[in-house]
């Protein structure tokens, strides 16, 4: 009870949730994926499901909140995040399996705007201009890309008195959009495929982009290992290869 604590009363409740869904049902995986790198890998569990004969469970969420319920139920058996300093982290902290990591593909930084673009946003520059308000990501996998971006291109001066909103995750970040609190985030090109009727998507010139790949590994406390390994033996099959591609996911940086 002390560890549960520790995490908060919002996590406590939602824990002990997990705890009694984990043990009133049977699989064979968890299979964990922060939120915004779960469509492509809810699908591919089904397809494996279907191929090899498997249950799985699947939980979306944000890592941390993943990561966090991990160490403290000692539960799990495969995780996905769309960051690989993400996933360092977790190694650091002995949560997943060394050596076990894979790249099911990259995301490309672009500019996600409401839909209809209201504000005609084509270019970075015009992320500078007085009233456009922008939204940034603090956390998760998209930390820091407005600064890599803003940096090369030696804007980050005049797009920083724009920055009105920061998110905690991809999730919360397009939350700014869908709400009409920013016109413009700085986000990834596969949030068109996940979203496709409430946003744009405008292109960064291709010095100025940002890639990052999507990591999928091993969870410390796997009880199955062999399956575990199957699992992202799938995932860079061509099967797998063709879910992360039709959700947008590339396969090299152009």
């Amino acid at each position: 009870m002390c560890a549960i604590k520790l995490v908060g009363k919002f996590f406590t409740i939602c824990l002990n949730v997990h705890i009694e869904s984990v043990m009133s049902k049977e699989y064979d995986l968890h299979v964990y994926s922060a939120g915004a790198v779960a469509p492509p890998l809810q699908e591919a569990v089904s397809a494996f499901e279907k191929k090899d004969g498997v249950v799985c469970r699947f939980t979306a969420g944000k890592p941390e909140a993943l990561l966090k319920a991990i160490r403290v139920l000692k539960e799990g058996d495969i995780i996905s995040c769309g960051s690989e300093y993400v996933h360092d982290e977790a190694e650091d902290v002995g949560v997943l399996v060394k050596g076990t990591r894979r790249s099911v593909g990259y995301r490309r930084s672009v500019l996600i705007t409401q839909r209809d673009n209201p504000k005609g946003i084509s270019h970075l520059e015009d992320l500078c201009e007085p009233g456009v308000r922008v939204g940034i990501a603090s956390q998760g996998c998209l930390k820091a890309v407005w600064d890599d971006v803003c940096s090369k291109a030696g804007l980050i001066e005049r797009i920083r008195p724009n920055v009105v909103e920061h998110a905690d995750a991809c999730g919360s970040l397009m939350g700014l959009i869908h709400s009409g609190k920013v016109d413009v985030v700085f986000g990834w090109n596969a949030f068109k495929n996940v979203w496709p009727d409430t946003c744009e998507s405008g292109e960064l010139p291709r010095d100025l982009q940002v890639f990052r790949s999507t990591g999928v590994q091993v969870v410390t406390y796997t009880r199955n290992l062999e399956l575990s390994k199957k699992f992202i033996d799938f995932l860079l099959s061509p099967d797998g290869r063709d879910i992360y591609r039709n959700n947008g996911w590339l396969f090299e940086p152009i």
